[in-house]
C-alpha cells in the first residue's frame, strides 16, 4: 500500500509539472487545493488559475467507475466554488491508463475532459506529426549522392565504426580502452536513459547521416510507444547568432513547417522529447579575429555555443541529449565539456571513424561500383559519397598509393583538373583550374568553419587573381562546379570543400607554390594552423622541386623584417618552420638552425622535438596543439615565451618542464606515457618496443612516410635497434606499410588496428603481436 500511494504522489506531481509546461507557469503555480468547508471535495490533485480561465484536475491511476464518479462530482463542486473567482472553468481528469467507454460516456456529460497522461501531453505536441516533417526535412550535410537531394533513402546508412573515448558514467563504463565498439541502438539506449552523447568525427565522417539514423532509431521507439520520448533533431549550421534555445526551437519548426511552432518548446520544456543537435563546429558568433590574443578561439568558440549551452542548461531531468560536431574544433575534451555546459551531466564522448574494408565495399556495391579503393583515398562517406555521384572512382583506382600521401593526392588533383578542363563547355584550362581551387583553400584558412562558406565573390576573386582577368558569364558558371566543392544548404549559392584531406593537399601545394613563387603573402589571414598533411603535401613538392629546408627560414626572415607585412605573415612564417621542420626530417638532418628566427602571435600544430634538434627558435605569444619533448635538451634549442600549450608530451607535470625551454606558459595537459622516450621505459620485450615505436612514427607524427633509416632515430637502446628492420618485414607481410624508394609508408586502413595496438600493446592478441614477439 505504501509503494502504491508514493506511485500515486509521483504520478499526479508529473501531471501537475507538464500542466505547468502546457499553460505556461511557472514552477509551482499548478498545486493541489484544499477546500475545507466543502463535504464533497475536500482536495482537489491540480487547480491552475490562468487570467482567462481557471483550470481543475483530478489524478487517478485507477480505472474503476465509482473511483471515476467520485472524481468527477469533486470537479463539480471545486467547479462551484473557483466559477465565484472565474467563471470560465475547464475541468479535467488525467488517468494513467485509458479508461472504458461508460466511464468516459459519465465524464462528458458532465463537462469533464477525460484523458490519459500521454494523451494530455500529446494534446500540446502531436510527436507523429513532428516526425513524418522532420523525416523528410535536411539532416545536416547529408545527402543523396547521385540526385544532391536531401531526400536519401531508407537503406543509404551504412554502419560505421563508433567507439566510446571519453565518459564519467562509471557504473555503466569502467576502462575506455576495453569498451566494445558502440552501435546506434546503444546511443540511442543511453539517451532513452537520460544521457548526454557528444559524437566526434573529422569532416565528411558522416556525422549528420548518423544523426539521421540515431533520429530514425528513437523514432520507431516513440511510433511504437507514445509515452517514449520524440527525437527533436535541429541542424545547428540553421541557428547562427541564436543565443536561446526557444527561438531555435521556434525557428526550428517554421523550417519544417511545423504549427504551432510554440508546441516545441512547450515539449522539450515538459521533457517529452530528446534533443538532437547536428553540427557543434558549424555555428559562429560575430568576433574580430585577434592575432595577439592567445584565448581568442577559445572565447570565440564560447561565444558561437551560447545556444547550445542554453539547451544544456535547461534540459529537463531524464532528457536525452545528443550533440555531434568535427573532432578538431575544441582543444582537448576538457574544453568541449566545458563549453557545451555538459561537465555535471551523465555523459560519453563517441568517436565516429572511417568506414571499414567491409563497410567500403558495402556503400559502394549500393552505389553500383565494384572496384577496389586505392589505399590513399580516405574511407568518408562524404568523399566517397561525392566521387560515386561526379564519376571520379576511375580517375583514382589507378594511383599508386605506395608512393605516399603528396604523390598520390598530387597526382589526383591533376587528373580531376584535366578531366574537368576537357568537359565541353569548359572554359578554364587545366593549370588554371588547380590554382584557383589552391587559392580557395587558403582563402578557407581565414574562416571559422576551416572548410567555408566560399562565396561568389571569393570564386571571381580567386579567378581573377590568378588570370589577371574578370570572370565572365561563362567562367562564373565553371566556377560553380569546380571539383572537390559542395553546396551549402545554410547559404545559398556558396559553397564547401568537401573533404579534409583534399583541402590539406590543396593548402599545401598552394603553399608550396607561392614559396616556389617568391609571393610575399599568400594573400588569405588564417586563423589557425597548417595541417599536418597540407604539411605533408608542401613537403613533398618543396622536394621534388630540389628545395631546401634552409629556404623556408630565408622566407621567414624575410617576411619578419618587413615592417609593413599584413598581420597573416606571422602564421606565414609559423607555417614555414613546420613545414623546414618536416623537410630536415625527411632528409635525414638531425638539427635545423633557425638563425635566432622569432614567431609572434600565431598557431602551431603539433611539434614533435623527439627526431630533430630544433636550434636558435623563439616561439612567443602563440597557441601550441602539442609539445613533445625529447629524452633531454639543450641551451640552444628551442625555447617558448607566453605560449597556450593544449598538451605537452614527455613529463608528467609543470615541475618537470625543462626551465632552460619554457618561460611562463599555460599548458592544458601533460602526457609522459605516449612518446618514443616512455615507450623504451616500458617493461615489454625490445621487438615489442621496436613495433610500437615505428607504430607511432608512422601513424601519428605529420606526414606519415619515414625513411627506414630514421626510423632509428631516438633509439638509443641498441638491442631495439636492432629489431627494425625484422619488425618491418612483419609490418609488410601484414600490409600495415609499403616501402617505396627506401620510405615506409603507412597504410590507412589499418590505422583502428594500430590505435588498437598502442593503447594496450601487452594486451592484446592481434596475430601482428604475436609474430613480433616471436622474432
Amino acid at each position: 500500500m505504501a509503494n502504491q500511494y508514493k506511485d500515486n504522489m509521483e504520478f499526479e506531481a508529473e501531471v501537475r509539472r507538464i500542466a505547468e509546461v502546457i499553460w505556461s507557469l511557472e514552477p509551482g503555480e499548478c498545486q493541489p487545493n484544499h477546500y475545507s468547508d466543502n463535504p464533497v471535495v475536500k482536495e482537489l490533485d491540480g487547480l491552475a488559475r490562468l487570467r482567462d480561465c481557471t483550470h481543475l484536475l483530478m489524478v487517478t491511476t485507477s480505472t474503476r467507475l465509482d473511483k471515476v464518479k467520485g472524481d468527477v462530482k469533486k470537479l463539480g463542486a471545486a467547479e462551484s466554488i473557483e466559477k465565484k473567482a472565474n467563471p470560465t472553468i475547464s475541468k479535467w481528469l488525467i488517468t494513467q491508463r485509458q479508461l472504458d467507454a461508460e466511464h468516459i460516456d459519465y465524464a462528458r456529460k458532465n463537462n469533464v475532459q477525460t484523458l490519459t497522461f500521454e494523451q494530455f501531453r500529446r494534446r500540446f505536441f502531436d510527436g507523429h506529426k513532428y516526425l513524418n516533417k522532420r523525416a523528410v526535412a535536411a539532416f545536416g550535410s547529408a545527402r543523396d549522392p547521385h540526385t544532391d537531394s536531401v531526400t536519401i533513402g531508407d537503406n543509404a546508412y551504412v554502419p560505421l565504426p563508433m567507439r566510446i573515448v571519453h565518459t564519467n558514467i562509471n557504473k555503466i563504463i569502467k576502462s575506455v580502452e576495453k569498451t566494445p565498439p558502440i552501435t546506434i541502438q546503444g546511443i540511442a539506449s543511453h539517451l532513452l536513459e537520460g544521457n548526454t552523447v557528444i559524437l566526434v568525427a573529422p569532416f565528411g565522417s558522416g556525422k549528420s547521416l548518423t544523426t539521421r539514423e540515431i533520429f530514425k532509431e528513437l523514432g520507431s521507439h516513440h511510433r511504437k510507444d507514445a509515452s517514449k520520448k520524440a527525437p527533436l533533431t535541429l541542424n545547428l549550421r540553421e541557428h547562427w547568432g541564436q543565443d536561446y534555445s526557444d527561438e531555435m526551437l521556434e525557428r526550428h519548426a517554421r523550417s519544417i513547417g511545423y504549427l504551432p511552432r510554440e508546441d516545441l518548446v512547450i515539449a522539450w520544456r515538459a521533457g517529452m522529447t530528446d534533443l538532437l543537435l547536428d553540427g557543434f563546429d558549424e555555428v559562429a558568433s560575430q568576433t574580430v579575429i585577434r592575432t595577439d590574443d592567445k584565448n581568442f578561439m577559445k572565447d570565440a568558440r564560447k561565444k558561437a555555443l551560447q545556444g547550445v549551452r542554453d539547451f544544456t542548461s535547461k534540459t529537463p531531468h531524464g532528457t536525452g541529449l545528443f550533440v555531434c560536431g568535427r573532432d578538431h574544433y575544441f582543444d582537448t575534451f576538457q574544453e568541449l565539456i566545458y563549453t557545451l555546459g555538459i561537465g555535471q551531466k551523465n555523459h560519453i564522448i563517441v568517436k565516429l571513424d572511417e568506414f571499414t574494408e567491409e563497410g567500403v565495399d558495402e556503400f559502394l556495391k549500393r552505389n553500383g561500383i565494384s572496384q577496389q579503393l586505392p589505399d590513399w583515398l580516405p574511407r568518408k562517406p562524404l568523399l566517397l559519397a561525392y566521387l560515386a555521384g561526379k564519376d571520379l572512382i576511375q580517375e583514382i583506382i589507378s594511383i599508386d598509393s605506395s608512393q605516399g600521401f603528396g604523390y598520390a593526392w598530387d597526382t589526383f588533383l591533376d587528373r580531376i583538373c584535366q578531366r574537368e578542363a576537357s568537359l565541353e563547355k569548359s572554359a578554364i584550362d587545366p593549370v588554371t583550374l588547380r590554382n584557383v581551387m589552391e587559392r580557395l583553400a587558403n582563402i578557407v584558412r581565414s574562416k571559422s568553419s576551416g572548410t567555408g562558406p566560399i562565396t561568389g565573390s571569393d570564386l571571381s576573386e580567386a579567378y581573377t587573381v590568378e588570370t589577371g582577368q574578370a570572370a565572365g558569364e561563362g567562367v562564373i558558371a565553371h566556377l560553380q562546379r569546380l571539383p572537390g566543392l559542395t553546396q551549402r544548404d545554410s547559404d545559398p549559392g556558396s559553397r564547401s570543400f568537401v573533404d579534409e584531406d583534399m583541402l590539406a593537399a590543396l593548402q599545401g601545394s598552394a603553399f608550396a607554390r607561392m614559396i616556389l613563387s617568391e609571393e610575399s603573402t599568400n594573400r588569405s589571414n588564417p586563423i589557425s594552423e597548417i595541417s599536418d598533411k597540407a604539411i605533408s603535401m608542401a613537403s613533398f613538392i618543396l622536394l621534388r622541386q630540389e628545395t631546401l629546408p634552409e629556404t623556408l627560414i630565408t622566407v621567414s626572415e624575410r617576411l619578419t623584417r618587413n615592417k609593413n607585412a599584413d598581420r597573416s605573415a606571422s602564421q606565414v612564417v609559423a607555417d614555414c618552420a613546420m613545414i623546414a621542420i618536416h623537410m630536415a626530417s625527411l632528409q635525414e638532418q638531425h638539427t635545423i638552425d633557425f638563425r635566432g628566427l622569432a614567431i609572434d602571435s600565431a598557431s602551431f600544430g603539433k611539434l614533435n622535438l623527439e627526431d630533430i634538434d630544433i636550434l636558435n627558435l623563439e616561439i612567443r605569444n602563440c597557441t601550441i596543439s602539442e609539445v613533445i619533448l625529447p629524452a633531454s635538451t639543450n641551451d640552444r634549442k628551442i625555447k617558448f615565451y607566453n605560449c597556450l600549450i593544449s598538451k605537452v608530451s614527455g613529463v608528467a607535470n609543470s615541475n618537470a618542464l625543462p626551465i632552460e625551454s619554457f618561460f611562463n606558459c599555460e599548458v592544458g595537459e601533460f602526457d609522459d606515457m605516449s612518446t618514443n622516450n616512455a615507450v623504451m621505459k616500458l617493461s615489454i620485450p625490445p621487438q615489442l618496443k621496436a613495433l610500437l615505436s615505428i607504430l607511432r612514427k608512422l601513424y601519428k607524427q605529420a606526414g606519415a612516410g619515414r625513411k627506414i633509416t630514421a626510423l632509428n632515430r631516438g633509439i638509443t637502446n641498441a638491442e631495439v635497434v636492432q629489431y627494425i628492420n625484422p619488425v618491418l618485414d612483419v609490418l609488410e607481410a601484414h600490409k600495415f606499410i609499403t616501402i617505396f624508394n627506401k620510405v615506409v609508408h603507412p597504410v590507412r586502413k589499418q590505422a583502428s588496428r594500430v590505435e588498437i595496438i598502442l593503447s594496450a600493446p601487452t594486451l592484446n592478441d592481434d596475430p601482428i603481436i604475436q609474430d613480433v614477439i616471436s622474432l
